[in-house]
Parts: C-alpha cells; structure tokens; sequence
C-alpha cells in the first residue's frame, strides 16, 4: 500500500480541493530566464538540465500537494511490487491529476513551466497536452529506453517536450532519468512498447547514455522523439517525479497509428486537425 508520512486520505482530500497558497500562486506564475546556452543545449542535444525551477521555499508545498493526488489514486492498491505487472514495477503512474483537483490545477496551469517550454521551442504559444506523476517504489526497476512521442498521436513530435520535476533528491541509485543526446531527430523514431514487450532499438547500441541526477526542485525538459529511461531505484525511499507535457499551438492530430489514435487529449478531433481540445488550453 501507498503511503507517505502524516498524510491520510481525509488530507489528501482537503488538500487537493483548496487553493495553493497566494505565495505558491504567484511564484508559479512569475517567469524564469533562460540562457541561450541551455536553449541551444536543448535542441542540440534533445534535453536540458535546468536548477531550482521550484525554489527551496515552495517544495514542501508543491510535494505535499502532488503525493496527496497519488495517494488518493493509487493509495487503495494493496499489492505488494513483486505481485505487480512488469510496467507497473517501472512507474507508479498518475495521469490527467490537474483535471480531478483544483490544487493541481493551479500547478499544472503554471506559466512558469510553460513559459520555459515556450522559450526552449521558440514557439509563440504553448498548450497543455496533459500531466503524469511518475513515482517509482523502493526496489522498482528500470524504466526502458523510448520515446514519449511515439505514444502520441501528434504529427509533429519534434514540437513536444516533457518537463521531468524532481520533488525529493534523485540520485543514479534512486532511478534518475538518462538520456541518448542528438537522437531528437524524427527519423530515428521507433515505437518501444514498454507497457508489454520493450526492447532496445538497434541505433541505441552504439550511443553513449548520460545520466542526469537531480536536486529537489531541479527539472529536465525534453523533446518528445528524444530516447531515455530511468535507471532503477536501489534506495528504500520512493523516487518522486512530477512531469507535464507541452505541445507548440498549432500542432495536429495523426490519427494513422492505431494505438494511439483514441488518446484522451484529442477526444472528438479527425485525422490533421489542429489539437485544440478542452484537454489542450493554451497555458502561455
């Protein structure tokens, strides 16, 4: 069973159905400058290590907030790690959170985040495509290499990005993400099931892997075609992850894969519409 220190259902709830704080608020609204250097990394090399992109002052909060919203998911779930599915000792996996509570409403919604996105694409403006918390249990194992955006069923990948959150230190042995640097390229795409049949595609076996350990309130931002994982977690602590996916507005929907065709963030849209759904609002 899921569980974190002196947090119950009954605050879990209470927590997650009130404001965040007017600090918390407007911090999360203010905008954070980017270098040219870490914008150039990113297209460089597919991903960006950015620092402190949630202050010291506001993780407590911000944590407590999002461990409620997968207490509240997962926190029923009795089985132990050993008695759960591959995937599923990979990731524990909280999606769409900011559309069931208010509090991650206003985290989600941040134009902080966002407007690092939008900076990092050089885009005008940036839509939400949806969000997940991704945890991994004491003892979890890998997350095995892919690409988000083969998932995804968005016509142009190379206008996605992810924005990993670390919410407590993650060390390699706690299961930080690694990347492949300069596979961001549309035509290395390559669909890895990693829910059913992973495997390592062959271009993969000749690159390096550069693991990206992370401080509390430091993120990676990466562009959906560019391969990672996640090394497992070797500690007895749970590795706690936030991620909130952006799309460039303007994007649009490719409903050729069937397996990804009925995803929720294009519900009603036909094949080479513009995604622009009650689940995709312009956030910036």
């Amino acid at each position: 069973m899921i569980k974190f220190n002196e947090l119950s259902a009954e605050k879990a709830e209470q927590i997650l159905n009130s404001a965040i704080s007017s600090s918390l608020k407007e911090f999360l609204n203010s905008s954070m400058l980017l270098t040219e250097d870490k914008i150039k990394s990113y297209h460089d090399f597919g991903f960006v290590k950015i620092e402190n992109v949630i202050e010291a002052d506001f993780l407590s909060e911000v944590q407590k907030i999002i461990q409620a919203a997968v207490l509240l998911r997962k926190g029923k779930d009795e089985r132990e790690l050993k008695d759960k599915s591959q995937y599923e000792q990979s990731l524990l996996q909280c999606g769409f959170l900011c559309w069931d509570y208010i509090a991650m409403k206003d985290f989600v919604f941040a134009k902080r985040f966002a407007g690092i996105v939008k900076d990092l694409m050089k885009a005008d403006h940036i839509r939400l495509w949806h969000d997940q918390a991704l945890f991994k249990e004491p003892g979890g194992r890998i997350t095995d290499a892919h690409q988000d955006c083969s998932y995804w069923p968005i016509a142009e990948p190379q206008f996605t990005a992810t924005m990993w959150l670390a919410l407590t230190d993650v060390p390699v042995e706690k299961g930080c993400l690694y990347f492949y640097p300069q596979t961001n390229d549309p035509n290395l795409k390559e669909y890895v099931d990693i829910f059913k049949n992973p495997h390592q595609p062959n271009h993969l076996n000749d690159k390096e892997r550069v693991f990206v350990p992370l401080k509390a309130g430091d993120a990676t931002f990466h562009s959906g075609l560019t391969f990672h994982g996640a090394a497992n977690n070797q500690t007895n602590e749970m590795r706690e992850a936030m991620t909130i996916i952006y799309i460039k507005d303007g994007v649009t929907f490719d409903a050729s894969d069937e397996r990804n065709k009925t995803h929720t963030s294009c519900v009603g849209l036909n094949n080479g519409e513009i995604i622009n759904t009650k689940f995709t609002p312009v956030l910036i």
